[in-house]
């Protein structure tokens, strides 16, 4: 929200250009057109004459940077609204005179200008609007007519014919500019469209006005009324009704909208003295200072009724007594969302009432997802676009750069993000930079901010950049209880915004089943800003698509409108009960699946990678051409060492479960007439591309993997590009403090990965295996490798027992491990360990094996000639009553089984390395 420049001072600028020299002062912004024009008044004060002041309406084009002067009136004069209509002929504006008002409409075409006619027969002290409708102009040789709008609060609704005809003592053409012009005020007629309404806005984009008046409620029908069955008759019941008037260009003006409200307080008319007014009129609104509420509509098809308002909960009698020197009440707004049928409420407690009072939220919105809330201590980020369901809000302080004296800023209709000051008329914009979401980020101790800031950054802004930013902030506190949190939504978001990118456009619906975000919509949100609680929180809306006229019900059927898109949308969020993937739909089955994973028992061709269909490469699962981060360098090289790896196994699980979910909601059922209608007319190509969708996410989850891993590495100081070593030589050469934060950083983020089912980087498991084995103390090590945390692949394993030394204590280590590990890669290391035990231990296995009858492999034969000689030399102090035991253990082994099963040399060396044991212990 950073400050650019004054309109009051370039609109001085420009009139100093067209050559007035007088003084202008008392700059007031009186409307903004449909095409963003805006409307001021000034006075202008004459340096000659100190007594002369006159009062002029300008129209300010901001395209041409050219602001016309249109209507000049003598002395100082109150004008608080203006409007104008198409061809720049018709002025209609609003004076205000001791809190009374009154309307006027000047033909301003004319080059000695017209004659002010007033609207009404004497001035009012209800407040006083007026509007002209924008449209093609129909304008023939001789007249052209324009329709105004006069508004009385809690009066009526008035539409005015205003005809401008051709002069008959001229003969100049309808189309020559000159005093030939005048505004027939004789056929200056008007009809009621509404009467009675307590509020109503303008829009100048739809051309639509929007008022609440009060309707009665529908009757019940219910058997088990009372005052019915009495035959009571009692008065109807009103309530608040919000209602659309949509002007058509050639047809007659129809009312789109029904919306029944449900406001603190209802609008009552009283005979008392009239209530006070704020008089807004950018975006033009007719109310009273009693009800704050603010519609915003886009032509996409969003539609927002924004409310703000002050209460303070009832309090017992002596809790009130001592709580009046506080003055401390509750600062409230809610916003229904009507294309996605729910409200969102927020609420912040214990506001002082001096700031309280002074607090005009702005509302606007910001680029195509988000709801811009703001006002001088604090600023809302809501995310309510239609790329996805209403979540993720985002609650940060004000921008530093605002001035506390900033009270209310009004948006402007396209000029951008820019809003003006109502006091001082400076122009501000309303983007919220880069890095105040950071540095709220770093500051804020909410889980939910936090993942609604990572969120932002990589769903909407797609800025993966920051993500390597925020990583830093995260993992300073890498032992917080947030930081795995903060680490699976940024897995989460990263993947769904990587596998949106390159997916045609006919399978965009499948994307609503995608894994979005860890949070969840219906749960509240809470934070602190400003030393002020927030909270917000969700309702839904119930039967959205009665209050709004269907296509068939318009006058116009085949007419596409801001009303015909959001019609869609309600019938899509009807619809949508579709929910979306989850984790916990692939951890389950994997928890069942790798209980029973033996690398060495499978092959690649179990667990196959998608093949790629040649268009986009989705099914390329090393390929990150839509992920910015494809080129990140490992701390260890990508590379397992068995024959078919845990990532294969987590993708096919993932990939499978998640093709299941898409064709499971993405196809309809249908029979009879009406699967013959909605297969020929509402065909959907969707489920068509359900191996792309689920190949493009799991591609993006592995890629996500692999740069959060390097990332967080980085964020810990450890940066690979910069590092010539990898794998367990890196790990040797880090000094001890750097292994045990690199550890517990790691620890999280296999944490957060394994918990979300997406695929570990080959190579990571080894690699975090030897990191634990060199940051912890061997009992904890022995712990997580008990608890399945460290997987004891074979080449981490050789380098840890070659690590340990071959003493008692180190044996019995080593043995411990061993026993940890299934049984073939038990008997492969058991191989590469050049040790007494290791010989017995193989040894007694295949004599156990032999006599019980279990198949043997046919051992490899070694050329045993030159080993049993140099074997028999060395243990030449061995008798042969020592070695008769192994003469008839090898007779008896004989008899069970065949001399090719045997391994003599095997168990020759066995008994060799157990005589030797016993010889030394003796």
């Amino acid at each position: 929200m950073l400050r650019q420049e004054n309109l009051a001072a370039n609109f001085c600028g420009l009139l100093a250009t067209q050559g007035y020299k007088e003084k202008a002062n008392e700059w007031r912004i009186l409307g903004q057109e449909q095409d963003g024009s805006l409307l001021t008044s000034w006075i202008f004060e004459f340096l000659d004459e100190t007594d002369k002041r006159e009062t002029c309406v300008g129209h300010f084009h901001a395209t041409k940077k050219q602001l016309r002067v249109l209507w000049t009136l003598p002395g100082c004069v109150e004008i608080i609204q203006a409007s104008i209509n198409s061809s720049i002929t018709l002025l209609s504006y609003v004076v205000k005179t001791a809190q009374r008002y009154e309307a006027f409409i000047v033909e301003v075409r004319s080059s000695e200008g017209g004659t002010s006619t007033p609207l009404s027969a004497e001035p009012s002290a209800r407040q006083i609007m007026t509007q002209f409708l924008w449209r093609v102009e129909s304008a023939t040789r001789t007249c052209w007519q324009d329709k105004l709008l006069v508004l009385t609060h809690e009066d009526s609704i008035k539409q005015y014919s205003c005809t401008v005809k051709q002069s008959s003592m001229t003969t100049q053409t309808g189309s020559a500019e000159g005093s030939a012009w005048h505004l027939d005020t004789s056929i200056l007629t008007h009809e009621t469209l509404a009467r009675n309404f307590s509020w109503a806005q303008w829009d100048a984009e739809c051309q639509a006005l929007y008022y609440i008046h009060l309707k009665p409620k529908a009757v019940s029908l219910s058997l088990l009324d009372e005052g019915e069955q009495i035959g009571e008759q009692t008065a109807p019941t009103l309530s608040p009704t919000l209602s659309a008037f949509q002007f058509n260009e050639k047809q007659p003006t129809e009312t789109v909208l029904n919306i029944p409200l449900n406001l603190p307080k209802l609008p009552t008319k009283s005979n008392e003295e009239p209530p006070s007014y704020d008089d807004d009129v950018v975006p033009l609104r007719v109310h009273d200072s009693s009800l704050n509420l603010i519609i915003l509509a886009d032509s996409s098809g969003m539609f927002f009724v924004c409310h703000y308002y002050l209460y303070q909960p009832m309090q017992p009698q002596h809790a009130q007594e001592s709580s009046r020197q506080q003055q401390d009440v509750h600062f409230a707004y809610s916003v229904s969302l009507l294309h996605h049928g729910c409200v969102v409420h927020c609420v912040m407690p214990g506001v002082p009432w001096q700031k309280a009072r002074l607090l005009r939220p702005t509302f606007a919105l910001q680029g195509s997802h988000h709801l811009l809330v703001s006002s001088a201590f604090f600023v809302h980020l809501l995310d309510v676009g239609l790329q996805h369901e209403p979540t993720c809000h985002i609650v940060c302080p004000a921008v530093n750069s605002r001035s506390p004296d900033v009270t209310h800023l009004v948006p402007l209709r396209k000029w951008g993000a820019l809003a003006y000051d109502v006091a001082t008329l400076d122009l501000v914009s309303l983007n919220v930079p880069k890095s105040h979401l950071i540095e709220t980020f770093r500051s804020d101790n909410s889980l939910d901010n936090r993942i609604s800031i990572i969120h932002y950054f990589l769903i909407h802004s797609t800025d993966m950049d920051v993500l390597a930013e925020l990583l830093s902030s995260i993992l300073e506190r890498p032992l917080s209880l947030d930081t795995v949190a903060l680490l699976k939504e940024a897995l989460i978001a990263g993947s769904y915004a990587a596998a949106v990118r390159g997916l045609p456009e006919d399978a965009k619906p499948l994307l609503r089943l995608l894994p979005l975000t860890t949070a969840l919509a219906t749960r509240p949100i809470q934070a602190r800003v400003a030393d002020i609680n927030v909270g917000i929180s969700h309702e839904s809306l119930h039967n959205t698509s009665m209050m709004l006229l269907s296509p068939q019900q318009r006058l116009s059927p085949y007419r596409t409108d801001i009303w015909t898109r959001l019609w869609e949308l309600l019938n899509e969020s009807a619809k949508q009960e579709q929910p979306r993937f989850t984790a916990e739909q692939v951890t389950e089955k994997l928890i069942f699946s790798l209980a029973c994973y033996q690398p060495e028992a499978l092959s690649p061709c179990t667990t196959p990678m998608t093949p790629d269909t040649g268009s986009g490469g989705f099914g390329d699962y090393s390929s990150g051409s839509a992920f910015p981060f494809s080129n990140e360098v490992l701390p260890f090289i990508e590379q397992e060492g068995c024959t078919a790896s845990k990532q294969e196994h987590v993708i096919s699980v993932y990939l499978r479960e998640l093709s299941v979910h898409l064709v499971k909601h993405s196809s309809k059922p249908h029979s009879g007439f009406r699967w013959l209608k909605e297969t020929f007319f509402e065909r959907s190509q969707a489920p068509a591309h359900v191996h792309a969708v689920a190949s493009q996410f799991v591609s993006a989850q592995l890629e996500l993997s692999r740069a959060l891993c390097s990332l967080v590495c980085r964020a810990a100081g450890l940066d690979a590009r910069l590092e010539t070593l990898r794998g367990f030589q890196l790990i040797d050469q880090m000094p001890s403090n750097q292994q045990h934060s690199l550890f517990l950083i790691l620890e999280r983020y296999c944490l957060a990965v394994e918990t979300m089912a997406f695929p570990l980087p080959e190579g990571f498991s080894s690699f975090f295996t030897y990191l634990g084995y060199r940051a912890l103390d061997y009992d904890m090590f022995l712990q997580y490798v008990e608890n399945h945390v460290f997987e004891l692949q074979v080449d981490v394993m050789k380098s840890i027992v070659y690590d340990i030394e071959d003493s008692p204590l180190g044996t019995e280590r080593k043995l411990s491990l061993l026993s940890a590990l299934p049984k073939q890669r038990a008997q492969r290391l058991l191989k590469c360990w050049p040790h007494p035990d290791s010989l017995m231990i193989r040894g007694r296995e295949h004599a156990a094996n032999i006599l019980s009858g279990q198949h043997q492999e046919p051992p490899q034969r070694r050329g045993s000639g030159n080993v049993s000689q140099s074997r028999m030399q060395a243990r030449s102090d061995l008798t042969a009553e020592t070695l008769s035991p192994l003469n008839s253990f090898l007779d008896l082994l004989t008899a069970k089984a065949s001399l090719n099963e045997l391994d003599y040399n095997l168990l020759i060396e066995t008994t060799l390395s157990s005589m030797e044991l016993l010889t030394v212990n003796d």
